[in-house]
């Protein structure tokens, strides 16, 4: 994991724009354009795409792979793995509030 993700910093190491065009013709379908389509939490403490990339980026990698139990969010996995480090980068550039 430490190839994909800065232990100490949190940030993926990925290419923004590649991590973009994936996300805007696959993720934003659901998660909307700015990642604020869904609210995983509440409105007096929203949790977005881009929260969840910035505080957990592992976990954000992981569902992108695996898909989210119980939910529609789809399995990523025929993607290759820098694809999916792209998307968790530019995620972690959307609003987390």
């Amino acid at each position: 994991m430490d190839q994909c993700i800065g232990r100490k910093t949190k940030k993926a190491k990925g290419d923004l724009n590649k991590g973009a065009r994936f996300y805007q013709t696959v993720c934003a379908n659901c998660h909307g354009f700015d990642g604020k389509e869904i609210n995983f939490k509440d409105d007096k403490k929203p949790e977005y795409i881009g929260t969840v990339a910035s505080e957990n980026p592992w976990e954000t990698l992981h569902k992108t792979r695996h898909g989210q139990p119980g939910q529609v969010m789809p399995a990523l996995i025929a993607l290759d793995t820098q694809d999916l480090v792209d998307i968790v980068a530019y995620a972690q550039t959307l609003p987390a509030k």
